[in-house]
């Protein structure tokens, strides 16, 4: 804690994540957790959404359609959602500004907080303000079928720095506001009044790392002995771990094994593939889709499996990360192939259990550049995808084995460079501000979109 009894860095996020990465049951919170040391070195606190009060549960609902309609899904919103969502922001703004020392630095996260930037921009001007998103941000089409589209972005625009997990989603966020609303978009930057926004593309890294010093754990690599004898498969198993955001998809992935099948008849006890679905349904597009998955292998097992031996082995589990270092220890090969999450954190950590291993990957979310050696495929191309199954599990030539790329940055490494950007665009003096331009002859607006100088409801310029 500084001098002054008050905190330099504020993290803000949907929960607090646990002081230990290896109990986290989520891709972020581990991510989050590993900064926790970081947060303590820099005289840091943290605030949750979660506080058990009505309105969070709504607010946690609101959050969950807005990650769909980020992920190109249907997003059905309550009619009164905002409130909620805006209670909840409001409350966060105000205890962090009692608790945010002068000219200390607000890291914002995830999809519940977008208002909070804003709020803090005008609550507190002094500080600087960091919005990371960890999934990626939807085409401006997308985005401004919410009625309540121009407040999520001016929230959003309140932070010095917003970051995505990926160039395109970076370009989406820069596209809504110069395209749709008129703002003046160059180099990366939005200026809004005399303040410049920069737009970044800087995933949080997978904790690889941890992921190595789990893998050669005799706990874990015990348990992933006891998993492989009970699936009672000679062969290649493959594992697919996924919520049930439609994102994941993961019917792509059984569509293509279930035609991998077909097209090549191995016996049940030669060749498997082990799907964990992670955690509990939050919207009714992700009902749907576990409906549709439970569908899908209870057909595939019905065509394919014989007594006592399924080829998909259905687990409906939320592991930790020792469970999940289990698994990918337990199996062959890997099959992290989403449609628009823009991250591919599970193709790194089984890489780094075993040192080196097949991986399928999506291209729509991984170039392969830091997977070099991984099978890129298009999920929604289930000849091609077929195909990748069938070279992992080696029916089809050699074996492709995919290895880590330069090693990432260490948590407390990528958070210095991100903190140094937010401080420097803090600090940068006040731009004048460049008058709003309507959007050019010749160019698109969503339909029915009004241009940006007849919006009665503009974006917040301080």
């Amino acid at each position: 804690m500084s001098d002054t009894g008050r905190y330099q860095l504020i993290m803000a996020a949907d929960r607090v994540p646990p002081a230990d990465p290896d109990e986290c049951i989520d891709h972020v919170d581990a991510g989050l957790s590993t900064l926790r040391p970081y947060t303590d070195l820099q005289s840091g606190t943290w605030l949750a959404a979660d506080t058990g009060q009505a309105d969070t549960g709504d607010a946690a609902q609101a959050a969950a359609q807005l990650r769909s309609l980020c992920h190109h899904q249907p997003a059905a919103f309550a009619e009164d959602w905002f409130d909620d969502y805006l209670a909840v922001n409001r409350r966060l703004a105000a205890t962090a500004t009692c608790l945010a020392a002068e000219q200390a630095v607000m890291w914002v996260h995830g999809h519940r907080l977008q208002l909070l930037p804003g709020i803090m921009r005008r609550l507190r001007p002094d500080l600087g303000t960091v919005l990371q998103l960890h999934s990626t941000f939807p085409p401006a089409e997308l985005f401004v079928r919410l009625p309540e589209h121009r407040e999520l972005l001016s929230g959003l625009l309140g932070a010095d720095v917003v970051v995505l997990p990926h160039r395109r989603a970076a370009v989406n966020l820069l596209d809504l506001a110069g395209r749709v609303h008129g703002l003046p978009v160059r180099d990366g930057q939005i200026a809004v009044g005399n303040r410049r926004v920069r737009v970044l593309a800087y995933p949080m890294p997978a904790d690889s790392a941890g992921m190595r010093r789990l893998a050669r754990s005799a706990p874990v690599r015990a348990r992933a002995q006891q998993i492989r004898t009970a699936l009672r498969v000679a062969g290649p198993v493959l594992l697919s771990v996924a919520g049930w955001d439609p994102a994941e998809a993961v019917e792509q992935r059984l569509a293509a094994f279930d035609r991998f099948l077909a097209e090549h008849r191995p016996a049940p006890s030669t060749v498997a593939l082990l799907h964990v679905g992670c955690g509990e349904p939050q919207t009714p597009a992700e009902h749907e889709q576990r409906e549709r998955v439970d569908r899908l292998i209870a057909k595939i097992n019905g065509t394919y499996a014989e007594i006592g031996q399924p080829v998909v082995h259905y687990l409906r589990a939320t592991p930790d990360r020792r469970e999940l270092a289990s698994l990918y220890l337990a199996c062959d090969a890997v099959l992290a192939t989403p449609d628009h999450h823009g991250t591919a954190a599970h193709a790194h950590e089984f890489v780094a259990a075993h040192g080196g291993a097949p991986v399928v990957v999506s291209e729509l979310t991984c170039d392969g550049a830091d997977l070099p050696g991984a099978v890129v495929v298009n999920p929604h191309d289930t000849s091609a995808f077929c195909a990748a199954i069938a070279r992992v599990a080696g029916i089809s030539g050699p074996v492709p084995v995919a290895g880590a790329a330069a090693a990432a940055p260490a948590p407390e490494a990528w958070a210095r460079r991100l903190m140094a950007v937010v401080r420097a665009r803090a600090a940068a003096p006040a731009q004048p501000a460049r008058r709003r331009q309507p959007t050019a002859a010749g160019t698109t607006r969503p339909a029915g979109h009004p241009a940006a100088h007849d919006n009665p409801r503009k974006i917040d310029a301080r």
